[in-house]
Formats: C-alpha cells, structure tokens, sequence
C-alpha cells in the first residue's frame, strides 16, 4: 500500500505502480471535477473523468494507479470507496514563494492576504450538465497573488470579501500550461469554516470617493521584489526591442526585451530578466539576451492543428502546412491566415517581408506557436504563428488551375485540349525521368561511398586512398579535373602530389587537416573545357569533404599506432623492434647487391650513478641530449634505435669503405666531448663504442651485434677512470 507521499514524490520517468490509499478527501468539486486527497504523509491530485458519491471530509479508500504530471497524481478515474467522517489535518502556514515552489502541491495550507476581487465564474467544461456557479477570490499575498476557489458549498451569493484581510485554509494546487509547467497558483477552500477574516475593509467599496480618469494611473503603487533569473536555450525568435524566445530540450520561454543588438537565430544565449504570468506558459520580462559564443542546429517541428492547439508546442519552434485563404498587409505587420486541417491559423511577420501568395496556394510556414489562453484555468482557445522572416513561409503548390471560368474555356476550345493533355503528358514524362536519373545518381554517390568506406576500413596507402577519391569525383562529375597534395609533417615519404589545376578554374577546395589541426594537404575539383555543372555537384562535394575528412583521420590515427609502437617514448628514436626489422633489411640488400652493412654499438658510461645522483627527470633529459647528438653525427641513410635504458644501435647500410664507418665511428665519440647543461647542472659523460661490419664479423645480425658487443666491452675495459660529472648550480 502506498501513501499520498510516496505517489506525489514519485519522478516522471517511474513505471505506472498501482496504488491503494487510505485517508481523507481534501477538496472536491464534482462539477469541475476537482478532487484533492491527503493523509497523515501528504497530499495528491486524483485526475476525476466522473462524479463520485463523496463529499469533502469523507473518509476513503482510493485504488488506481499512478500518472506523471506537474507531480505525480492518480491516474483517471479510480475506484473510491467511503469509510465514514474522515480526518481533519493540520494545515501549516505557507508564504507565497513556498506555494510559487510548488512545494505545498495538493496539501493543505493555510495562508494571508487582501481580497482583492471577487465574483462568479460558470464554467463552460464541467462534469455536471447544470453545474453550480463557482466564487472565485483574487487574494494579494506578500509577493505576489493567488486565485482562490471555493466550494460549490458556499453558495452563489457570498457575502462581498473585497479589500478584507483575511486567513484562508485550503488546498494548494497551481494553473499548469499542457507541458505541466507551473503558471499560477490556485488554492481551493473547502467550507465556509475555512475562512477567517483579520481586518474588514477600511471603506465599503460604495462609500469609496469618485476619481477622475486622469488620476487613476498615478495611484498604482507596486512592490516587487523577484530575483532576476538567469535563463540558457538556443535562440529561435528574436525581434528587436520587443521579444525574443529560447528553446531548450524541447521546452521554450517566451522573453520580453527591449535589446535591440544583432543576435542570430540559432545562437545559443542567456537571458536575464524577471518571472512574469502575463503568458500562457513560462515567460521572462524586463530581460536582456547575452549571446555564449556557442550555436546550435534548429530543426522545426512539424504539427497538426490539433498538436498545435492542445499547448504541447507553446513557443516551440513548429512548421504547419495548409492552403492560403486570405493575405493580410498592415502599417506595421502582415498576417498570412491559412487553413490547416479545416481550421484558420493566423500567421504574422513585420510588415513588408512577407511574399505574395495567390488564395488557395499550398504553402508551409514556421514559426513560435504562441498560445492565447482564456476561461477559468487559462487553457489554450487560441493560437498564431510569429514567423521570423520572409523564408518562414514556403510555396509548395500554386493553387489549382482548374476553376469553372478555366473549364468554360476549355469547352470553347475543345480542339485545343489534345494539345493540352500532349503537352502535359510530355511534362509528366519528363519529370518522370528527371526523378529517375536524379535517383540514379543518389545512388551512384552511395555506392561510391560505400567503396571508399570499405577501402578506408582495409588500410591503405595515403596515395591509393586519395587517388581512389578522386577518380569516384572524377567519374561522377565528368567533365573536371580532381587533384590532391597530402604530405604530413615528418613523414620521410609523402603521398604523390598531383599538379593543382588553373585556380580560376577551380570549382571546390577542402584542406586536409593533421592531428593537431595543421594543414597537410589539400583537394581541389577544377573544371575541364566544356564542363556542364551537374544538378546534384553540391551532394559530390559534401560527400567528398565527409569521404576525405574520415580518411585522413583514419590514416593519421594507423600512423600514430605504428610510430607508437616503433618508437622510443622519451628519444622518439627507433626501438629494438624497429631496429631489427631495419637491420634485416640492410642485411638483406647488402646479400644481394654484395655490399656492406656495418654495426656501431654505442653504451653510456655510468649512467646508473647520474639517475643516483640526480633523480630520473635529470637522467631523461641527459639520454635526451645524447639522441640528439648521436643523430646529428649520423649519416641520412642511417639508422640510429635505442635498444635498452642506455644502450644505443647505429645501423650504417650499403657501407663500402671500413674508412668510412671509423669517420663515422670517431664522430660518435666526440659526441661526448663536450659536457652536457642540464637544467644548470653539468654532466661529463662518456661512452664505450663497439664496431663490427659485414660480412668481416659475422653473417647474421646476431653475429653481429654480437662481435659489436665484445668490442664495446673491450673498449670500456681499457678506457681510464674518469669523473663523470661535475655538478655545479647556474647563478
């Protein structure tokens, strides 16, 4: 069994749970159809499609279900059964912002103000075919006013509570738009008991003095103190210094400004200003429209007229299509009226922006839904559309040609109608292949793209990739010429590059852009003599910037994992794994072509002692400043890895002379000459070099990183105890 607490509080998005409640009824009007439930936890809303045999204070049982709403109510129609006398319940105290919360939703509350207007109200959609007349109270709280109804219980005439302070207990509930967003707050009394007056009028209304129309005005006096509120959605109206409107997540608020700066429909922005109740939903006054930098797509929502007067769309962005009935012009606006779905809609735009369009044409115009409300609760009972511009208002047909004054010509000429329906057949026939080549081309352009993405997915070069690009425009488009450049930065062979066509001639161009946004190629599309411009060259071109832009972005992130997983992370070097493969390979050609591969093996002394001594950031930076004189000591056609934490491999292919690789080998060696300047300390470094050469040392790569090694080792034997390193600070 749930309690009333436990099915107001439940979100939205719950599954429908079954409920069972016990407790008492609050309030209930049974030609309205009002019907408030509490107990000892709190209070709910039963949605009532029927009249019930109960009265407020009885005693129930409820059994129905859940239903998301404002809050959480039972859903239509439940099966209640009375107990007896029901429970009264404490009703604390509520200020007007608690209620403009909605903190106090269906309990029951007690509350003060100033009577402000009272009369009665027949309500039009009641359950009752002779329903009771309905008092209705505008009663002035601190901050703000309420609408107060009381039960039918009180009769038609009570006695007049204008301008008397009073304290009122009853059920809070609220005046929702079709979005269950909170627009007013309404509270309903249940007896006459409930009602208890604090101070009369200082004056009966009939004894107040006569005052003249020109001094109305200047007795107004207003006390508001709202907070402003700060309010971001994406901007889909905006006239300057009257409106603007913002949409977000699918909910919109209507804003009134007088700014009159540039914004762009679309932008996404701030408005600041004050909550008011003068709209249908929630709206913003007194503000001001800050644009964020950001911009988001809009996309309008097609409705029917049903969808559209229901309120579910007030101030969205909304499309409706219809036939023109009539083209209104004003001094300062232009109205569009429109039937849609067998009903009028009203369509307005600034004077002088809106085209013309013949009766009866077919057209569609977009724009914010702006609800009128009226009645008791402010349900919707009218609608226009406020177009933006001359574009939100489309032609999609010309009205119809046939008419009765077209038919009576018709007949005059008869002899004229074969022609006619000739003619018009041919048309027909020509549209009919229009649409079909326009078809066949689509899915030309799919299929090409779907080749591409299936090259992409199996890897290959930049300059085939590319290449194939280019010929499917080629083939789509005949009659241009396409041509590319790709050559990322540090790559030793860049893509072909293919000679640019005459810029004048030049029809579409799309940068290629590198990982870090660089620009590393480009594509262009230039025209040939003779070129025709195809109908569709603009759904190519978008399916070349997509095709190249995911292409490129494919190549670049394989190149990235193959240098990753070659590479050195702190030398940026060859690894071992690369190394081998490179050793293999000049050991290879040197078997075929008979020449010479020579191994240099390089081995940092003492490096053990500098990580000691300095930590590890000093011992990065120190292997750091010997790749990159080792590198600038090598030849191009050599290979320079590092093979362990300070163990280097230089790999000399097609080495023909053993004087050649000893310059080499001496160049190496002076590389640690000069000390090296770490972050004002200085290191005296030194390493031992070890040689070996094919095919002198040794057949295999083994053999010769082997004898390498041995040499190494022989060197460091023989080399003098030096001091490694002197440290000293930089002032």
């Amino acid at each position: 069994m749930l309690t009333a607490a436990q099915v107001h509080s439940r979100p939205a998005s719950a599954p429908v749970a079954k409920v069972h409640l016990v407790g008492t009824i609050s309030y209930y009007d049974p030609s309205d159809g009002v019907l408030f439930f509490q107990d000892a936890t709190g209070g709910v809303y039963i949605n009532s499609g029927k009249t019930y045999p109960i009265r407020t204070g009885d005693s129930v049982t409820v059994d129905g279900f859940t239903h998301a709403s404002f809050r959480t109510e039972v859903s239509l129609d439940p099966t209640i059964t009375v107990l007896g006398p029901g429970k009264q319940y404490p009703a604390p105290e509520f200020s007007y912002s608690r209620l403009a919360s909605g903190e106090g939703d269906c309990l029951l509350v007690k509350f003060r103000g100033i009577v402000r207007a009272q009369d009665v109200e027949l309500h039009e959609l009641t359950l009752s075919t002779h329903p009771s007349p309905s008092i209705h109270l505008d009663v002035a709280m601190a901050g703000g006013e309420v609408e107060v109804y009381l039960d039918p219980s009180f009769g038609a005439n009570p006695k007049s509570l204008v301008d008397a302070t009073v304290e009122m207990t009853g059920v809070a509930g609220g005046a929702f738009d079709a979005k269950n967003q909170l627009t007013g707050i309404m509270l309903y009394i249940p007896s006459p008991d409930f009602i208890k007056v604090l101070k009369q009028p200082a004056t009966r209304l009939e004894d107040l003095a006569l005052t003249d129309i020109d001094e109305v005005f200047p007795s107004r006096k207003v006390d508001d103190t709202s907070s402003r509120l700060r309010v971001r959605g994406t901007l889909t109206y905006y006239k300057k210094g009257d409106s603007a409107v913002l949409e977000q997540q699918g909910k919109s608020i209507y804003v009134q400004t007088r700014q009159t700066s540039d914004l762009a429909i679309g932008d996404v922005v701030d408005a600041f200003g004050f909550a008011s109740d003068r709209e249908y939903a929630p709206s913003l006054t007194e503000a001001s429209v800050v644009p964020t930098g950001f911009s988001a797509r809009l996309t309008p929502q097609a409705v029917t007229y049903a969808q559209a007067y229901s309120g579910l769309f007030s101030d969205n962005l909304i499309s409706m299509s219809g036939k023109v009935v009539s083209q209104l012009q004003g001094t300062s606006s232009d109205t569009l009226v429109v039937d849609v779905d067998g009903h009028l809609v009203s369509a307005t735009l600034d004077a002088g922006q809106l085209a013309k369009f013949l009766p009866g044409s077919k057209v569609q115009v977009t724009g914010i839904c702006r609800i009128i409300a009226g009645g008791p609760f402010r349900t919707p009972s009218l609608f226009r559309i406020e177009m933006r511009s001359g574009a939100d208002a489309q032609l999609l047909a010309q009205p119809s040609w046939w008419t009765v004054r077209h038919l009576l010509e018709l007949l005059a000429v008869f002899l004229g109608v074969a022609v006619v329906i000739a003619v018009w057949a041919m048309l027909l026939r020509q549209r009919l292949l229009d649409q079909t080549n326009r078809i066949q081309r689509s899915m030309s352009i799919a299929r090409e793209r779907s080749r591409i993405l299936e090259k992409i997915n199996s890897g290959p070069t930049p300059d085939a990739l590319l290449t194939m690009i280019c010929d499917a425009v080629v083939s789509l488009l005949p009659g241009v010429e396409c041509s590319y450049l790709f050559e990322e930065k540090g790559q030793d062979t860049p893509a072909q590059a293919i000679n640019p066509a005459n810029p004048a001639k030049q029809l579409y161009k799309m940068d290629l852009h590198g990982s870090e946004g660089e620009i590393v190629g480009w594509i262009v599309v230039s025209e040939l003599k003779g070129y025709v411009p195809s109908a569709d060259r603009h759904e190519v071109f978008d399916m070349l910037f997509e095709i190249s832009k995911l292409a490129v972005n494919q190549l670049l992130l394989h190149r990235a994992l193959v240098h990753h997983s070659t590479h050195d992370a702190l030398t940026e070097l060859p690894n071992r794994r690369l190394c081998d493969r490179r050793f293999e390979d000049a050991l290879e050609e040197a078997r075929i072509n008979g020449s010479k591969v020579a191994v240099i093996y390089i081995d940092v002394d003492r490096f053990k002692e500098v990580n000691d001594q300095h930590g590890h950031r000093i011992g990065d930076l120190y292997l750091q400043q010997i790749s990159a004189r080792l590198l600038a000591a090598k030849r191009q056609s050599d290979t320079l890895a590092r093979i362990g934490g300070d163990e280097f491999l230089l790999i000399m292919p097609s080495d023909s002379s053993y004087e050649n690789a000893e310059t080499v080998l001496s160049r190496l060696e002076k590389c640690f000459d000069h000390p090296f300047s770490i972050e004002g300390r200085l290191v005296l470094g030194s390493a031992s070099l070890g040689f070996a050469r094919y095919p002198d040392h040794g057949q295999t790569t083994e053999e010769l990183k082997l004898h390498a090694d041995h040499q190494m080792y022989a060197s460091k034997r023989k080399r003098n105890a030096s001091v490694l390193m002197v440290e000293s600070r930089s002032a």
